[in-house]
């Protein structure tokens, strides 16, 4: 990586940082950079908590907060749950097909199941 005459050696540690961006960054090569960071931890979904009222699975954050990841980023390939409270996250690991199958599952039983019964007003 050799950009205007300025070694690898000053931008690297520029483009770790966030401070240099690549033109026309390859999805492929974010991906890999991305499972090259360090999580604070991984962490299997059957270990993680159902929380209702956050709609979320949960984990205990060491901060004294909870890690967060909803249905709807597992179902869209997400794999990493925040903490909201500070900067850790942890590697989240889980089978999407279980959560694909189960958005499929609902829609079907919704249009199987009978409606509730609504008032209908005839003219």
């Amino acid at each position: 990586m050799e950009q205007a005459g300025i070694s690898s050696f000053v931008l690297l540690p520029l483009l770790a940082l966030g401070l240099l961006v690549e033109r026309e960054e390859n999805p492929e090569r974010r991906k890999s950079r991305k499972s090259k960071t360090m999580s604070y931890d991984e962490v299997e979904i059957e270990d993680m908590e159902w929380n209702e009222e956050l709609q979320a699975y949960t984990y205990p954050c060491p901060c004294g907060d909870l890690f967060q990841i909803t249905k709807e980023d597992l179902k869209l390939g997400e794999e990493i749950a925040r903490c909201p409270s500070c900067s850790l996250y942890i590697t989240v690991v889980y089978n999407i097909e279980d959560f694909l199958a189960d958005s499929d599952q609902n829609r079907r039983n919704k249009g199987l199941q009978p409606s509730k019964q609504q008032t209908v007003t005839v003219a």
